[in-house]
């Protein structure tokens, strides 16, 4: 027999069929499980049932004082029955059907099969056979038969299954309600009360330096090998899993010291944790889940509210590796005794946050140059134009590439929009800042070289009206010196939309060009973006500081999310009232320009977090016979015409999901460590998440996208758009993250406020807890009515309480 938890705050009921039809049955599972399949909601699917169909519990007492059979661990009496997930399918059915055709599924000792609530999952319940080991072991095993992967998560005897609706039972066998296998919990229960719930059978080999699922190392090329045993008894129960000789929960217990993980920081705090412990476990996220498993207040939300772990961990493991280990668990791992710099090989590594070494001769090195050209170069296998990008490219390059194609191929889409997570009702553009940075000779003529290709449609379009304003101003200079022209009729200024626009461009003339490029696309009034492209970030410096274009910087903040500005001036050639500000720019440029650019003064402008600066590493020899492939620059063009030519709406939704995800767990562990500073970096980066991936997500689905207007993305769409949003964020780290940290520090430092006591504060603190009215009269040194004046404001003020008629009692020790 099995269990099952109405809800998270009751203990657990057996389960008969009688009560299991009824639950399967009720409206109210169908209505909550429709809701969630419709709307994604965990709060609905929360609020369901939940089946515990490997064991049942003894009665313990819960922190409330209750005595009950609660959902714990350290109570399971298993009953011989095994559940496994298979997660992320997008035909439940379809693979059931599947096996039917191979398998008979009885003969398996399969009892149960059915839909998850998700609608794209599978539960499958079936019998254990000791055998192959304990529940893991026997998910593994039956995996292999069915031909899917595991859910690692499932391996607790407590795991709780959300119950689904009658319809999505896909095969049921009545033995379910009855079965029990003695055996199999006498053999395991033990194990799996003291927390021990890892595999005791290795199927494939451990990875270097960590060893088998239970800190042996893994035998003969991966077969399948018994583990040692504690004590050698049979059972299954592993022995400590160390590294360095020390045992982890040691490393742990150092690492969380002697202070206690309170309620509300009990998450976060795991969430730290399985980030650091990457780094002494060769990443190993199985390892991981079984270390945080063990750790006791890790085990207390697993029992309070099923705590997914095994979820905590893939969110760590989706955050940067950095070159070192964390200080703080160096610090752990000195206290227990894992770390010993006085041994060769054993000494700290540098700092994740510190500087790059001094003997460090090329400042990128602290950036994962070779990490990104590795997933770059497997990308190029699937996305248009990025091979062709790529060609004769060094391998430090690519991201800078990407970036600024990104941009322009992005800025070519003007006439598409999209709708973001947050303040989904704005519209939103896609806006790009980029800056290309470099050493001089680093090659960044790569950049023009592309612009020059991927701009096409743009330059074109802008010539005939290039001409109509020369043909305008020469028209003028004749009327001014031929009679007969000025007998002609009256010249109109032509009103003409330019786009690109160079650093030598005047204000009055940029804004009048934006205001006339617009088009009305699918009923809606659009802006097209202007474009700025120029080689040398110093030129657009310089040209900012007088002349026509001076102030460019104020439009430069507000066009990453077209914002509002405006003119009123007497000039009678400047344009009179308000508009929204469309701009895209790529500059290249040295680190010295982008310091003249972006400094410590003026970095609490915005600007930073805004700009996307990609680093260009002086790297690679000149070649002399380069791979040569004429049909590329054509390639690059011809979709260049057709992004031009993309209108409306982008359903972007999984890119929603994926930026939401990734930002959300980044802040928190910001919030965690009252981090100001990468708290401002991370605001914007989820914009370029998009900006940077969807252009080339769009080719990767455009027949798609050409018939239906929609875009099907999976999971490596989502994966391009978390390397564009980890590269940038790495940048932004990499160039202004010292800025960012100085800026509030000296915020700080310059608004922290000194309180001055009074001799009023002194009279108040002086007198006691409890105090008459001449009590006070005498401390203040005050007359009886204005004694009573000050106490009757004082309770006024929530200062002090009245006890009885000539006695108050003070409700705070200072004057606020």
């Amino acid at each position: 027999m099995f269990c099952y938890q109405r809800n998270f705050s009751l203990p657990t009921e057996v389960v008969t069929a009688e009560r299991f039809w009824a639950l399967v049955r009720a409206p109210y599972t169908s209505e909550l499980i429709d809701g969630f399949r419709q709307t994604g909601d965990q709060r609905l699917k929360r609020k369901l049932p939940a089946f515990i169909f490997q064991a049942t519990f003894d009665e313990t007492t819960s922190k409330g004082g209750k005595t009950g059979r609660w959902r714990k661990q350290a109570a399971t009496r298993l009953n011989g029955l095994v559940v496994m997930d298979v997660d992320h399918v997008d035909s439940p059915r379809g693979v059931y059907d599947s096996w039917l055709k191979v398998h008979d599924l009885r003969a398996l000792g399969i009892l149960l099969v059915y839909v998850t609530p998700s609608g794209k999952g599978l539960k499958i319940v079936f019998k254990a056979d000791s055998r192959r080991g304990n529940l893991i072991d026997n998910q593994h095993a039956m995996a292999r038969l069915l031909g899917v992967e595991v859910d690692e998560s499932c391996k607790d005897a407590s795991r709780m299954s959300f119950i689904c609706k009658e319809s999505d039972i896909l095969y049921i066998d009545n033995e379910l309600f009855a079965y029990e296998n003695r055996d199999f919990g006498e053999r395991y229960n033990e194990a799996y009360r003291l927390g021990h719930s890892q595999p005791t059978i290795v199927t494939d080999p451990a990875p270097t330096g960590v060893g088998n699922a239970c800190g042996g190392d893994a035998a003969d090329g991966g077969a399948a090998t018994s583990l040692p045993s504690r004590g050698g008894a049979e059972g299954g129960v592993c022995a400590p899993e160390t590294y360095h000789g020390v045992p982890y929960q040691t490393i742990v217990a150092a690492w969380l010291g002697d202070g206690k993980v309170e309620q509300g920081d009990r998450h976060r705090t795991s969430l730290i944790l399985a980030d650091h412990l990457r780094y002494i476990t060769d990443n190993n996220a199985r390892l991981i889940e079984r270390i945080l498993r063990q750790t006791p207040f890790v085990k207390q939300i697993v029992e309070e509210r099923g705590e997914d772990v095994a979820q905590t961990v893939k969110s760590a493991q989706g955050y940067d590796f950095l070159r070192g280990i964390p200080r703080r668990m160096q610090q752990a791992l000195r206290a227990a005794g894992a770390l010993d710099n006085s041994k060769p090989g054993q000494a700290a590594e540098p700092d994740a946050q510190s500087a790059p070494a001094a003997g460090n001769k090329d400042v990128y090195g602290a950036l994962p140059l070779d990490a990104w050209a590795r997933e770059l170069q497997e990308m190029a296998e699937h996305y248009p134009c990025l091979r062709e990008l790529f060609l004769n490219v060094h391998p430090h390059k690519l991201a800078a590439v990407w970036f600024s194609a990104a941009a322009l191929y992005g800025t070519l889409m003007t006439r598409a929009w999209y709708r973001f997570w947050y303040e989904p009702e704005l519209v939103r553009r896609l806006n790009y800042c980029i800056f290309i940075i470099g050493d001089p000779g680093a090659g960044k003529n790569i950049v023009e070289k592309f612009y020059r290709k991927i701009a096409d449609p743009m330059i074109q379009a802008d010539q005939c009206l290039i001409d109509a304003v020369n043909r305008y101003k020469e028209d003028r200079t004749e009327r001014t010196t031929s009679t007969k022209a000025q007998k002609g009729e009256a010249l109109k200024r032509p009103v003409v939309g330019i786009r690109v626009h160079p650093a030598r461009t005047a204000t009055g003339e940029f804004i009048r060009h934006m205001n006339a490029a617009v088009e009305t696309v699918q009923g809606r009034s659009l802006n097209l973006h202007m474009f700025s492209f120029d080689a040398e970030l110093d030129n657009v410096t310089k040209q900012n500081k007088g002349g026509d274009w001076k102030d460019r910087e104020i439009l430069e903040l507000k066009a990453f999310h077209n914002e509002q500005d405006g003119q009123m001036y007497a000039n009678q050639e400047s344009v009179t009232g308000m508009f929204n500000v469309y701009w895209n720019f790529i500059y290249t440029g040295t680190p010295y320009a982008l310091h003249r650019k972006v400094n410590q003064r003026n970095f609490g402008t915005g600007m930073s977090t805004r700009l996307a600066v990609i680093p260009l590493p002086d790297k690679g020899m000149a070649r002399r016979h380069q791979q040569a492939d004429p049909s590329a620059n054509e390639t690059l063009q011809t979709w260049a015409y057709r992004l031009d030519k993309v209108e409306g709406e982008l359903p972007i939704e999984p890119l929603n999901d994926e930026t939401y995800e990734w930002q959300s767990a980044r802040l928190e562990i910001a919030e965690f460590n009252d981090d100001k500073a990468d708290r401002t970096l991370l605001k914007r980066i989820p914009y370029y998440g998009i900006g940077v991936s969807l252009p080339f997500i769009l080719m990767r689905h455009w027949d798609e996208w050409q018939q239906q207007k929609t875009l099907t993305m999976d999971d490596r769409d989502r994966r391009l758009c978390r390397l564009a949003m980890e590269i940038q964020y790495r940048c932004q780290q990499f160039f202004f993250g010292e800025m960012a940290h100085n800026y509030f520090a000296d915020q700080n430092k310059e608004f922290v406020q000194h309180r001055r006591t009074t001799r009023y504060d002194d009279c108040f603190r002086k007198l006691p807890d409890e105090f008459s009215t001449q009590q006070f009269m005498e401390v203040f040194g005050c007359s009886q009515p204005a004694a009573s004046k000050a106490i009757a404001r004082f309770i006024g003020d929530a200062v002090v309480e009245k006890v009885k008629y000539g006695l108050y009692r003070k409700l705070m020790s200072e004057l606020p």
